[in-house]
């Protein structure tokens, strides 16, 4: 049986010492689902991940992990030493911005332009330029999950394969992410209206910003509550400050987070009126937005990275700067507009439809078998 090994940040909960459970990010979706592809086709998918603590193996779903520890700061060194052990065809899914020195024959993913801040540095901003430039010189090819990407790539770096960049977003599987009775979804209950926020808790995915938000409309607002519904990262300082944050704010009875399974996170849509998307910098094409929208949720998001694939502003939902006062504006705004939120439902569902998943895994079935069969018999 064929190999098929992914090198990868993060996969199993390596920050938290969980090596049984999966981290709850987007990265670690994708992987999940792209392991199910390589199984379908019958191969044997092997992940290659980073460790913060003790070397580990385990099994995920039938796939082996292995976890790889590293010296901080050595992100490239660590790469190149999983390629090493790795066996088979590689794919580099994540840290395609560091200095890699890939191996011949391999495929790349890019989940987006993570360096799109203000306050990356020019001579960061460069140095990442420089090791994409490498990174499409040496890999067959880079699949990118949004089209900024894609243009970025093309603008910026010299190829004359026209395939080497290809194309994929990102999709949901539109069959599980199903959306609740409309009547029940704009009917204000008792409760009031709920708001979710389907982001890990950090700071480029807007966890600052939102709570920015949620003391304004917290304020303004007492039918309402505000679940933030991402994993976050013990002993880290947005955990730290979150935490805080929510125990001492007069209004924490109607503040909540839970991190939720992957299996899980159908049913935290179910409840929700608005999705928000506060993403602030490195954004692909965003997963929790596609599922909130194949739920028929109506989104609120920056205009980030891929998202600005995602949304049509005024058509399938909103799609604002990415500040606090642009995502409250558009939050209270919306909860008082019924007909607009009916709209974005309708809209929003069938957005998601185009992003099916079973034509996402039809593709990855086409690449890796391309790649395969043009790398020479072992």
């Amino acid at each position: 049986m064929q190999t098929v090994s992914i090198l990868t940040h993060s996969y199993v909960d390596g920050y938290n010492r969980q090596f049984k459970r999966l981290f709850g990010g987007g990265l670690e979706r994708y992987i999940r689902e792209l392991c199910g592809v390589i199984h379908a086709m019958g191969l044997r998918p092997v992940v290659h991940q980073l460790s913060y603590f003790e070397p580990f193996r385990t099994s995920f779903e039938g796939t082996e992990v292995i976890g790889h520890t590293y010296e901080l700061g050595k992100v490239s060194e660590a790469f190149e030493s999983m390629a090493e052990e790795a066996e088979g065809l590689l794919i580099y899914a994540s840290c395609l911005w560091h200095p890699i020195r890939f191996k011949p024959g391999s495929i790349g993913i890019c989940h987006g332009i993570n360096w799109d801040h203000g306050s990356v540095l020019m001579s960061t901003k460069d140095g990442i330029a420089a090791a994409f430039r490498q990174a499409v010189q040496q890999l067959d090819r880079i699949v990118s999950v949004d089209s900024h990407f894609q243009t970025y790539a093309r603008a910026t770096c010299e190829f004359d394969d026209r395939d080497k960049i290809t194309l994929l977003p990102n999709s949901v599987d539109t069959e599980l992410y199903t959306p609740t009775s409309s009547a029940n979804r704009n009917q204000p209950r008792k409760r009031g209206y709920r708001v979710i926020v389907p982001r890990r808790l950090s700071y480029e995915r807007g966890v600052i910003t939102m709570m920015l938000a949620a003391e304004r409309l917290l304020q303004t607002r007492g039918d309402l509550v505000i679940e933030f519904a991402g994993e976050l990262v013990d002993g880290t300082n947005i955990a730290d400050a979150f935490r805080l944050w929510h125990e001492s704010h007069p209004a924490k009875k109607r503040i909540e987070q839970r991190a939720y399974s992957m299996d899980e996170m159908r049913q935290a849509y179910a409840g929700a009126d608005i999705a928000v998307i506060p993403t602030i910098f490195s954004e692909g094409t965003s997963l929790a937005c596609l599922e909130a929208m194949s739920c028929g949720v109506p989104v609120v998001a920056t205009d980030v990275g891929g998202l600005n694939d995602l949304v049509i502003d005024g058509l399938n939902g909103r799609r604002v700067p990415p500040n606090s006062d642009a995502i409250a504006d558009a939050v209270d705004s919306l909860l008082n507009d019924k007909p607009l939120r009916r709209k974005f439902s309708k809209f929003g569902r069938e957005t998601a439809l185009s992003f099916d998943i079973s034509r996402w895994r039809k593709s990855w079935m086409e690449i890796i078998e391309q790649q395969l069969a043009s790398r020479p018999a072992p």
